[in-house]
């Protein structure tokens, strides 16, 4: 984790927007907007952010508001929202005798921390990212398949 990475979390647990805006500021297009905290790799900006507005919503609006604003940001920067909480990775040598990374811990999603409790940025992102991904091969009609105003009917 950069100085930089460290100095941004600070600002988003400290809720100091005028802080927040300018480390994002620097921070923004770079691999240090998603490095994590040293020891748990998973603890980026975004994710402290999306943990404080599920913490928060509930007990003050008005700040989750300012949570809110910063998960938005942060995604408009670039932050990875599907980085993986937890994720744990050994570093041993392989049967040819050369070091190889492996997965210890799956670790868990952003959502499963903020259990359900998304940011509105977070829902827009997520409902974009599956719609514009969406295996649409897989919901095409097979070239022999027959469309009777029945079926229209049933399917309306």
């Amino acid at each position: 984790m950069s100085t930089s990475t460290g100095n941004l979390i600070r600002a988003i647990q400290t809720n100091d927007s005028m802080a927040f805006y300018g480390w994002l500021h620097v921070l923004r297009g770079t691999p240090d907007l998603d490095a994590g905290v040293a020891g748990d790799p998973g603890i980026t900006p975004l994710a402290v952010a999306a943990v404080m507005y599920a913490n928060v919503l509930k007990s003050d609006r008005h700040q989750a508001g300012r949570y809110a604003a910063m998960v938005a940001a942060l995604l408009d920067a670039g932050a990875n929202p599907l980085a993986r909480i937890g994720e744990q990775f050994v570093v041993r040598r392989n049967h040819a005798g050369k070091l190889e990374r492996r997965r210890v811990a799956d670790g868990k999603t952003l959502a499963e921390v903020c259990e359900g409790v998304l940011a509105p940025a977070m829902q827009a992102w997520f409902a974009r990212y599956t719609v514009d991904r969406m295996n649409t091969e897989l919901h095409r009609h097979h070239p022999a398949f027959v469309q009777s105003p029945r079926r229209i009917a049933e399917c309306a």
